[in-house]
């Protein structure tokens, strides 16, 4: 297949995605989510680590908090939610997609969780989500960045901190941005009967990334849109400073490898003073 350069030079020219509503994400990964990121699927996402480690590095964070419910915001199809609950942890899912719900809803083993629709940038506001009860809030692999405004996502590390209770942790999984590392269109897999390609643009003064993931396959082509706004560390920092929440550990991955300058993700932890 011969990808025109030309085109790759061009996207950084072109505007914003046409069409891109709130719940877009979630009504068309819905029915491919499980396939592409869970366990065995075409593009784990393990960078961090797996959903096990993820599950002992949350199970750590509770029990550093005096013990206490777990909040997911962005829960998805339960990735992260489930093995949670299997370690017996009481586990509470926000996710705006009614779509991804229902996948989760029909998974075994989902009636040990308590799941809620609602928006991640306000979720202490009209969701039943009680201020002052959950051990730990967490939000996996790059989600918060599905909040496509830093305002919203302001509105988000806020509204974690007031349904933290005193001594609980936020924890956070992100990549550290690098939009010269994905711009363009990268080729994420050669299979024998489809290719999938990434076409993405980045706008470095808003810092939004939007794109395309494109299957191009014996039985004809699919496209799945993305948006994100990316923050950095420091500026994740800030929102939850501004949140009134105080920094634990910053680490390259959820084994506690150190964070430096080649890292190319991280799992971040604040915390509400009061314990």
């Amino acid at each position: 297949m011969k990808i025109d350069v030309g085109l790759a030079m061009s996207i950084s020219d072109t505007g914003p995605m046409e069409g891109w509503e709130a719940g877009t994400y979630g009504a068309v990964h819905a029915g491919v989510y499980d396939d592409w990121y869970g366990e065995g699927g075409r593009f784990p996402l393990a960078a961090a680590g797996t959903p096990a480690e993820v599950a002992d590095g949350v199970t750590t964070l509770v029990a550093d908090a005096g013990g206490g419910p777990i909040l997911e915001l962005g829960v998805g199809t339960g990735r992260l939610a489930l093995p949670l609950a299997e370690r017996g942890l009481d586990v509470t899912g926000l996710d705006d997609s009614p779509e991804m719900l229902d996948r989760l809803r029909a998974k075994p083993d989902a009636d040990r969780l308590v799941l809620v629709e609602g928006d991640m940038a306000d979720p202490s506001t009209g969701t039943g989500l009680a201020d002052g009860s959950f051990a730990v809030v967490l939000i996996g692999f790059n989600t918060l960045f599905c909040l496509t405004t830093a305002e919203a996502q302001a509105s988000c590390v806020a509204g974690v901190a007031r349904l933290l209770a005193p001594g609980g942790h936020f924890a956070v999984e992100a990549f550290v941005p690098d939009p010269d590392s994905h711009e363009g269109i990268s080729v994420r897999a050669i299979e024998a009967d489809a290719v999938v390609l990434d076409i993405a643009r980045f706008d470095r003064d808003t810092q939004e990334i939007v794109g395309q993931r494109v299957e191009v396959g014996a039985s004809g082509n699919r496209l799945f849109p993305y948006h994100l706004r990316y923050a950095t560390p420091d500026q994740m920092d800030a929102m939850a400073t501004a949140a009134g929440l105080a920094a634990r550990g910053r680490w390259a991955d959820w084994s506690g490898s150190p964070f430096n300058e080649d890292s190319t993700g991280h799992v971040s932890v604040w915390s509400r003073p009061g314990a």
